[in-house]
This record gives structure tokens, C-alpha cells and sequence, in this order.
């Protein structure tokens, strides 16, 4: 069965890795196709605290040292083996530590020969250090943004968001979502809770050409730089309308949550399922 990629699963998701956080990716790509896939991954220092003393009570030495070094990071290790799961052609290059006020994490930078090799899944669960992915591996699979580029003195590239799938959940699992979805979406007190638990966590996708942009189809752009997705989940719950929305209406498909979320300050998403750009 799919994974869709919803509010509903979104949810399930950031309470199945237990924390907050942060996950920005932007690719790169040049007229001939080359490019590079920048990876930036926070989490909150509380929750990383946590993720340390745990493996401190387990007695794992190596783990302990690695921590002291760099918390929050994935090994360098897991990071080059990440790469040849990003496709083709796909290297690591480099990593470095990334420390802001309330977050701490990586970035990790790759190249790529050839854009229409690469593989890219929405789904960032499999870049939080520490976590499991909800999803079977073939449910990733089917989550992925499919790049195509044809060269030439104009290069044109189709960017291809994941398809909406009849939603097939089982009766238990939609009687799940019942449950777990707010009752009283007017409660002062759960707005207070769910701002608190969302605030600052936050989703991006963009796209940046190498070069002029002669023409585009994107909902959003910023001169040779396209957003697919900017999702604050924080921005959710600065308004009770927000919640009482969302509670109501139970979105399935990624079509759904997309036209809810459309209107919501601080959320961008992107609206068609292809994106068209032409630069040189």
C-alpha cells in the first residue's frame, strides 16, 4: 500500500521519529545534466541529548565517543552509502556540522553525472539520524521526485512530483487516524500543546538551474531557484482556523493536503504534478 504523503501521515510520521525537525534539500543542476544535492538535517538539541544518553545506558562506547564529536550527524560512512542509493552516478563529496540556537545536525553535499539518474525520495525519515522509516522500502520508492532533462542550446527539465493512488488503507488504519486526529480542534489547550510540539519544524524541496531561466511552469520561484515544497508545520497552529480545517476534512492524497495547505502563511507547495523548466 502507498504511503501518502498528507497531513495525516505527516503527523504520523514526525511522532514516529519522536522529535523535531528540520530537513531542507536543494538540487543543483547544469544544462548538461550534472549537478550537485545538498542535504541539510536539524534536530532539536533537546531531543539529540536524549538520543545520547541513550546510548550512553547502553554502553556503547564507540557510539559514545562519536557523539562527544558530532551529535546529530549520520556517519561518514552512512552518508557515502546513502549516495549510491541516490542513483547512478551519485558521489559524496562532503559533510560538515551544522549548529543554529535551538537545532543541531549536518549538512551533506553530493554530485551527480546525469539529473536523470537520480533518485530522489520526499520522504526525509531515512535522513534522521537515529530514526526508521514508517514505510516499507518499496512505499519509499513509489514517494520519489522523478527528474528528466533533455539537453540542448535551451535544456528543458521535467521535474516529476509523486502521483496521487486511490487511497487504500484498511478499515482499522482509517479508524486509526480517527482516533489519533484532534477531537476538539477549539481546545486552547491542545493548540498550545500541538504549536509546541510542530514549532519549528520544517520541510523543503527546491530546485536551482545552473544558468538562465527562460521558462518555467513553477508555482514559485526566485529568479534560476524553484520551491516544490516549504512546509512549516509550526505555521499550522498559529491559527485555530488552521487546525479546525485540517481536523475536519481528514485529507487522503496529496492533492488534497496541497489545496488545504495552498492558502496557509509561511507554506509553499507546489500545485502542479509536472514542473517545467527551460534555461540555458
Amino acid at each position: 500500500m502507498r504511503k501518502i504523503f498528507s497531513f495525516v501521515t505527516v503527523l504520523f510520521l514526525i511522532l514516529n521519529l519522536a522529535g523535531c525537525f528540520q530537513v531542507s534539500t536543494l538540487v543543483k543542476v547544469r544544462p548538461d545534466g550534472s549537478g550537485t544535492l545538498e542535504e541539510t538535517v536539524l534536530m532539536r538539541k533537546e531531543l539529540l541529548g536524549q538520543m545520547k544518553a541513550m546510548g550512553e545506558q547502553m554502553g556503547d562506547k564507540d557510539t559514545k565517543e562519536k557523539d562527544k564529536e558530532t551529535p546529530g550527524m549520520l556517519s561518514e560512512e552512512a552518508l557515502r552509502k546513502k549516495a549510491n542509493e541516490l542513483g547512478e552516478g551519485v558521489t559524496y563529496v562532503s559533510s560538515k556540522k551544522v549548529t543554529t540556537e535551538k537545532f543541531e545536525g549536518y549538512k551533506a553535499v553530493y554530485s551527480f553525472k546525469d539529473i536523470n539518474k537520480l533518485k530522489f525520495n520526499q520522504n526525509p525519515s531515512g535522513s534522521i539520524p537515529g530514526s526508521q522509516s514508517p514505510a516499507k522500502e518499496e512505499d519509499g520508492k513509489k514517494e520519489s521526485v522523478v527528474f528528466k532533462l533533455t539537453k540542448g542550446d535551451t535544456s528543458r527539465l521535467v521535474i516529476t512530483l509523486p502521483q496521487d493512488e486511490p487511497a487504500d488503507k484498511p478499515e482499522e488504519s482509517k479508524e486509526k487516524i480517527k482516533k489519533d486526529m484532534p477531537d476538539d480542534p477549539n481546545s486552547e489547550a491542545l493548540m498550545a500543546q500541538m504549536k509546541e510540539l510542530f514549532e519549528g519544524m520544517k520541510m523543503g524541496l527546491e530546485v536551482e538551474v545552473m544558468g538562465t531561466v527562460v521558462q518555467t511552469n513553477a508555482t514559485h520561484r526566485d529568479g534560476s531557484r524553484v520551491t516544490l515544497m516549504d512546509i512549516d508545520l509550526g505555521k499550522l497552529f498559529e491559527q485555530k482556523e488552521n487546525l479546525k480545517k485540517f481536523s475536519a476534512q481528514k485529507p487522503d492524497t496529496i492533492e488534497d493536503a496541497k489545496k488545504l495547505m495552498k492558502d496557509i502563511p509561511g507554506i509553499k507547495v507546489e500545485l502542479n504534478k509536472e514542473v517545467t523548466i527551460e534555461f540555458r
